[in-house]
This record gives C-alpha cells, structure tokens and sequence, in this order.
C-alpha cells in the first residue's frame, strides 16, 4: 500500500518505543527497488526497509517509466532478470503475459518497470513481509545528517518530517543530459528546443510534417526515431552526433554464441591501454574475417571489464574516455533489432540523414531555424532548416551540476565525493560511500549506473542485480552484528 511520508517527531518528551534497525533507500527505480526486495528475501530477524521515492511510480524510474510500446528493451528477456540467483525469474513473467515471447525477445520496456513492481509487491506481501515490513514513502530527501555517537542517521524530507535510519542507501540512477547547445541558442529555439526528451511527450510534441534534428545519435535518438516513426511523423529526420557513429543491433534471435577463449586474449591485449585497444581490434576483425559473431568478443570480456578499469590509471583512463569510450559504448550498448531495422527503414524510404559534425550556430528563419553545421574534419558548413531540435546526448554524470538538492547537500556536507573523471561517486569494496577525508563511511551507501566510476561496467541489469544482492547480505550482516554487540 503507498503511504505518505508520517512524520516522526516526538514532542511527548516521553521515552520512544524500542525501533527496530532500519534501512531507508532513496530512489526506487531499478537499483533502489531490487535492494529492497533483496533485504526482504533475504531478512531473518526483524527489519525495517523504507524506500523513498519522489514520484508515487515506484519500481520504475525513467528507463522503464515510458507507456509506449514501441520502446523495448535492449538486451533480451532471457538476459533481464533482476534476481543474481533466479536467472529465469523475468521470462517466466514474459511468458505469464505472452506465451509467444521467448529468451531472445525484445519485449516493451514498460513490461519490465511491471514486472519490478510486481516483484516489490510479492515480497512486501508475503510472509517474510513480517520479518522485513517495508514501507513506502512518496517525497523528496533534502538533507540526511550523519549518525552520532549511538544515534541513528537522520533523513530529512522536503516537507520537514524525518526518518531514522541505520543504514542510507543512496539509489539514484542518471541525471538529465547536459545541453549541447548555447544559452544563446536555446534562447533562440525557446520551445522549439526539447532539453530532455524523456521529461515530455514526443509523439504529441512533433507534427506530421515537421522537420527534425536530433542532437545524438546513440540509444536515446534511436527510441526517439521509433516514437516519431510510430506516430507517423513524416518529415525531415536528422541525427547529428561528433563523430556519427549508430548504435550496433544485437544479433538475430536465432544466432548462436561462439566461444571465446577470453584468458588468452587478456593475455594477449597486455599492460598498455595502446596495446589492449590494438589487440581488441585485432580480435574484432580476426572474427569477422572468419565468419564468427563480433559480440561474441565483447560479451566475453564483461565480467573481466571491472577489473581491467581498475588497473588503469588515471591518465590511461582519461585517454580512454577522449579516444576509445563512444567506440567501445557502440559496440558493448547495443539495440533491439527492431529499433535498427525501424532507424534503418527510415533512412531507405524517408530519406533520414545520419551526420558526424557539430552544430555551429542557429538562427530564426520566419517560423523555422537555420541550423549551421560544420561537418566533421570539414571548414564549409552545412545548413539544415528545422522546426525543432531534441536533445538526445547521454545523460550527465556530473553531480556538481546534477540539480538534486540532496546530492549537492551530501558534497557539501563531505559525505558524496566525485570521482576525479567526473564519472560518478567513490565507493569501496561494499559499497560504502568515501568521503571528503578518504573514509569509507559504512551507514551510507550507493548502488546505481554512477558505480561506472569504480568498474565502468556498473548500468546494466546484470550488473545491478548482483550488486543489490551483495548489498543486501552485507547490510543484514552489519545490523546483526550490530545487534548482538548492543
């Protein structure tokens, strides 16, 4: 049942009852929620776990919070359970709903934002509910202070009320992206600039026959040419990116994986951030080149890929991320075949155009803009006309501009520190957020995509689940622990 946030301060001036420990989880997309029902599975003594979330959509945040259809997932049922230890768990959900879908189905990505709902549900009713009740509370966190001495931390909402915790898991996921364009040119375009096109309705923003550019051509301007093709829009399409590579489809649902000796071609690849890049392309190539499946390759090297991140420097991580990174996120974040062959349909009969270069300048042109794009490696520039302008650059990392009033409180505070890569937040081993000393601070952690600062491979389900599931034994260790010595 969804409650409102009850506020929990005494002014009886008597003793409070006895409380039991308490895990509250601020964030209740995938990473928040998938926690919470790993400390409820998992819970044999008495607990408390409160998620907190700022909309009333729990389990769904914005990757899975889209109602159309035509946004499917990128990554196939069969690899999308959210339990580290029930790897079949959503394709039996699949196939509750629709007895047509199998393993290697691309399935509406709002079908998956149901099925974490519907696992939350079933955990917070069933028996282990009694043991580990969870409650649900629809706000905003502002501030949380640390413990002190024997006290509990102290979660303030927005609203002034506040919540005692034993352990803060801090559970947000991406940040909005940050604008390609000038506040001189979105000033120009006005409403004609869509900043985030997650945060409105595309399909009912864009005419028929409006012309289109899309500033990004990765995963995010793929769903945007499929909601716009959806909803028959048929004017000009563009997508504009630096360099103008498009994402890679996965393979066909009736490929079949090859094996891949990965030790051999870690060894291969060496110390040397030059020499791996060079040996991976090799690789890559040499596959081709014998008929086999590229992503066979970069499947093999995931579970390696956190380790390998570690070992680099910072230096070697920054080159990595200036030359290397949009060509390998080509290559490990793949689409749906659907979404390719609907992108690829409307660049052979709608005459779609796919550019590499930069946007230059923008100028009204009665109730058009004047676009001016310098090609890349090219001075003359291009000139597209357009209705509108969608952002679909990648979402921001970068805290000290991500706008919530809790991380920027956190920074403040010296609780939340950013890696030097601006990549994402410092956490040990279990996940303890570091702070501005150097300490790991074990009543508050993080779970969620910034974790990429620590292993890079860090936003994806397969990931996130095991990490929910370590996290969640780790903490009912620590409150046992806890327990027994208090």
């Amino acid at each position: 049942m969804l409650k409102t946030t009850p506020s929990l301060n005494d002014s009886t001036g008597t003793s409070p009852p006895a409380r039991e420990p308490t895990v509250v989880i601020v964030g209740a997309g995938f990473s928040g929620a998938v926690t919470a029902v790993q400390l409820l599975r998992q819970a044999t003594t008495p607990l408390k776990v409160v998620l907190v979330n700022e909309s009333g959509r729990m389990a769904r945040g914005v990757a899975y919070g889209t109602r159309s259809a035509a946004h499917v997932l990128n990554v196939p049922a069969g690899n999308m359970s959210a339990l580290a230890d029930d790897p079949d768990d959503f394709l039996r959900y699949c196939r509750w709903v629709n007895l047509g879908w199998q393993a290697g189905s691309f399935v509406p990505r709002r079908l998956y934002g149901a099925y974490l709902e519907s696992l939350l549900s079933a955990v917070e009713n069933s028996h282990a509910a009694t043991t580990a009740p969870l409650e649900r509370i629809v706000g905003r966190v502002a501030r949380i202070e640390p413990p002190k001495g024997s006290a509990p931390a102290r979660v303030e909402l927005e609203d002034g009320t506040h919540l005692l915790a034993d352990r803060v898991v801090l559970a947000f996921g991406h940040f909005a992206p940050g604008h390609p364009l000038s506040q001189a040119q979105r000033d120009t375009l006005g409403d004609a600039y869509v900043p985030d096109p997650w945060r409105c309705e595309l399909d009912q923003l864009v005419a028929r026959k409006e012309a289109v550019l899309l500033l990004g051509a990765g995963l995010t301007a793929l769903d945007m040419v499929v909601t716009l093709d959806r909803a028959g829009h048929e004017g000009p399409l563009w997508s504009l990116s630096r360099r103008g590579l498009k994402p890679q489809g996965h393979r066909q649902r009736d490929g079949r994986p090859a094996t891949v000796d990965v030790l051999a071609l870690l060894q291969r690849m060496g110390p040397t951030l030059r020499g791996q890049v060079r040996e991976l392309r090799r690789a890559l190539a040499q596959a081709a080149a014998s008929g086999e499946d590229w992503r066979d390759t970069i499947g093999a090297l995931r579970p390696h890929t956190p380790r390998w991140w570690q070992s680099l420097s910072n230096a070697d991580r920054r080159r990595f991320l200036r030359h290397v990174q949009v060509h390998w996120d080509t290559l490990r974040h793949r689409c749906a075949p659907e979404a390719m062959d609907c992108q690829e349909r409307r660049v052979r009969e709608h005459g779609m155009q796919l550019l590499a270069g930069r946007v230059v300048d923008v100028r009204r042109a009665g109730a058009q803009f004047q676009v001016s794009v310098r090609p890349r490696g090219q001075h003359q520039l291009v000139t597209l006309t357009v209705d509108r302008i969608v952002n679909c650059t990648a979402p921001s990392t970068r805290l000290d501009h991500c706008g919530s009033p809790l991380v920027l409180s956190l920074i403040e505070q010296g609780h939340l520190v950013a890696d030097d890569l601006g990549l994402g937040v410092r956490v040990d081993a279990q996940l303890a957020l570091i702070d501005r000393a150097g300490a790991a601070q074990p009543w508050l952690r993080y779970i969620g995509p910034m974790l990429k600062a620590r292993d890079w491979e860090a936003t994806a389900i397969p990931e996130l689940r095991v990490h929910a599931q370590a996290l969640a034994r780790q903490l009912h260790q620590e409150l046992l622990a806890a327990a027994q010595q208090g």
